[in-house]
C-alpha cells in the first residue's frame, strides 16, 4: 500500500466579523478556547478576540480540508502551537486517528504519540536495547540538537538579538506585503510578543555564578539537586501537560527551589544550551535571590552535574531520562519516558510542596543488595550502565521500547491507545525530503517534509 500526505495551510482572513469567533466557541466553548489560547505563545500574547478569531478560522479551514480529503489517519510534526492543537481536536470528535512525530533523545530515531502521550508499537529486541544503552552511557554522550550549542559569549548573546530583530521586523512586513496578517509564523517572529527576548536580558549572563564548583564542594552528594531548565515556551512535551497551572514554567520551578532549598537542598539550576539568548532575566533575577540557588553557567556539561548530583529535576525535559539511567531520583512532570516505578512523578503545582517528603521516601526500584554501594563520586561509566540496562529490561517487559522502520522511540506503557489497525504488523518506511532539523528556539527556521510512501506486511 502507498500512501502520500501533503499538507499546506498558509492563511486565515479570520479578521472580518464575529463569524469565526463564534465558530471557535461553537466547536470548543469557552474553556476550551481559554486552554487553547493559554498553551499557545503566540495566541496568549496577543488580543483575546483576534486570538478566538483565529482559532475559528483555523478550525474552518481544517474542516472544509478534512470533509474533502476525508483522511483516516493524520501524521505530523509535534508542533507546541494552536494550529496542531485545533486539528487534533477536530479529528478526535470525528474520530480520526492524529498522529504525532518528535525527535527522540536516541539519535536517528521519532517518537510517535497523540497529544503528547506515547504510542506503543512492539517489543524492543536485545540488540535495540543494547544499541540504545551504547549511545546513551557515552561521557560526551548530547542529544543532537544541542551539540553544535557550544559558544555562550556576551558578543553572540548581542549577534543572536541582533538577527531575531531584523528577523522579527522583516515578517512583520511580510505579513502585510503577502496579505496574510494572520499566518502564525510570521507572527510568532514579532519581537512585541511576551516571551521574547530584550535588550536587557543581556544581564542574565552577568547572574551566573562561575565559582559553582566551589559551591558544589560545600554540601554532601545527596544534598545536590540538579535543575535542568529546558526550552520554554517552545517545548513541544510541555505544551501537552494536563495541568494549566504547570504551564507557569517560571512560578513553578521558584516554587520547587523554594521547598527544595528551606529542606535543606542546595540546588544548581543550569539553562537548556538553546535557550541562550533567549531567556528573560525575571526567572534568573529570581532565582539568584534564594541563597540555596547556584545558576551554573551555560558551557558546564549537564552530564557532569548529574554524575554529581543525587537529585534531578525537570518537567518533560530528556535531562530527567539521563539522571535516572544514572541512578538519580529523577522528579519529572508527566513527560513521554517516565515509567511510574522509576520517576518520581509531580502532576500538579499541589504535589511541588510536598516533593521534599516523597524524596524522603523514595527509593529506585533497581536498588537491590547486589547492587554495588553508592559513593560521592560521579558514577562510572560501567556503573551507569548497568543502571540503564537494568531499567532497559524492566522497560522491555512493559513494552518500553518500539522499533519503526528505520526510525525507532522509546515508549513507556502509559499510551492510551494501541498503534492504529493500519500500522499494524506492518513495516513504515519514512522517506524525509530534507534533511530532519529539529526546531530550534529561534522561531521554527527549521524545515523538513516527511511523506508517509509506504506500508507493507
Amino acid at each position: 500500500m502507498t500512501a502520500t500526505i501533503r499538507w499546506s495551510m498558509t492563511s486565515i482572513a479570520s479578521s472580518r466579523g464575529g463569524d469565526a469567533a463564534a465558530a471557535a466557541l461553537d466547536r470548543f466553548g469557552q474553556g476550551g478556547c481559554a486552554d487553547i489560547i493559554l498553551r499557545c505563545r503566540v495566541l496568549r500574547s496577543i488580543d483575546r478576540d483576534l486570538a478566538l478569531r483565529m482559532i475559528g478560522g483555523m478550525t474552518q479551514a481544517i474542516e472544509q480540508a478534512f470533509d474533502r480529503l476525508g483522511p483516516d489517519l493524520v501524521m505530523t510534526f509535534t508542533i507546541d502551537r494552536y494550529v496542531m492543537d485545533v486539528m487534533e481536536r477536530i479529528a478526535r470528535r470525528r474520530g480520526i486517528d492524529f498522529l504525532e512525530m518528535t525527535t527522540s533523545i536516541i539519535p536517528d530515531q521519532v517518537m510517535l504519540m497523540r497529544r503528547g502521550k506515547p504510542v506503543w508499537l512492539r517489543e524492543p529486541s536485545r540488540e535495540d536495547i543494547d544499541a540504545a544503552v551504547g549511545q546513551l552511557c557515552r561521557e560526551d554522550f548530547a542529544p543532537a540538537y544541542v551539540r553544535d550549542a557550544k559558544r555562550f559569549s556576551l558578543a553572540r548573546f548581542w549577534r543572536i538579538f541582533g538577527y531575531y530583530a531584523l528577523r522579527g521586523a522583516f515578517f512583520n512586513v511580510l505579513r502585510f506585503l503577502k496579505r496574510d496578517r494572520y499566518n502564525c509564523h510570521y507572527l510568532d517572529a514579532l519581537k512585541r510578543l511576551k516571551h521574547k527576548v530584550r535588550m536587557r536580558d543581556a544581564s542574565v549572563l552577568g547572574l551566573l555564578d562561575h565559582g559553582w564548583d566551589k559551591r558544589l564542594a560545600e554540601v554532601p552528594r545527596e544534598r545536590r539537586v540538579f535543575l535542568g531548565l529546558q526550552l520554554f515556551p517552545e517545548a513541544s512535551m510541555d505544551y501537552w501537560l494536563e495541568s494549566q497551572d504547570l504551564l507557569a514554567h517560571d512560578d513553578v520551578v521558584v516554587r520547587y527551589c523554594e521547598a527544595l532549598g528551606r529542606a535543606g537542598y542546595r540546588i544548581f539550576v543550569k539553562d537548556h544550551p538553546l535557550q541562550f539568548g533567549f531567556r528573560q532575566r525575571e526567572l534568573f533575577e529570581r532565582l539568584a535571590k534564594l541563597p540555596f540557588v547556584v545558576l551554573v553557567p551555560y558551557d558546564v556539561p549537564a552530564n557532569l552535574l548529574i554524575g554529581k548530583c543525587a537529585v534531578s529535576v525537570t518537567f518533560t525535559g530528556t535531562i530527567g531520562f539521563q539522571a535516572a539511567l544514572a541512578g538519580l531520583c529523577s522528579i519529572a512532570t508527566e513527560p513521554y519516558y517516565a515509567t511510574e516505578q522509576h520517576f518520581l512523578h509531580v502532576r500538579d503545582t499541589n504535589e511541588v510542596d510536598g516533593v521534599v517528603e516523597r524524596l524522603a521516601q523514595w527509593q529506585s526500584p533497581r536498588r537491590s543488595r547486589h547492587d554495588p554501594p553508592r559513593d560521592h563520586a560521579a558514577p562510572g561509566v560501567d556503573q551507569r550502565r548497568g543502571g540503564l540496562l537494568r531499567l532497559a529490561q524492566v522497560r522491555s517487559r512493559e513494552r518500553g521500547l518500539a522499533c519503526l522502520g528505520r526510525a525507532a522511540g522509546a515508549f513507556p506503557e502509559r499510551a492510551s491507545a494501541a498503534v492504529p489497525e493500519v500500522l499494524q504488523n506492518r513495516r513504515l518506511t519514512i522517506r524525509w525530503d530534507a534533511p530532519l532539523k529539529p526546531m530550534s528556539t529561534a522561531g521554527g527556521n527549521g524545515k523538513a517534509r516527511c511523506d508517509l510512501v509506504s506500508l507493507t506486511s
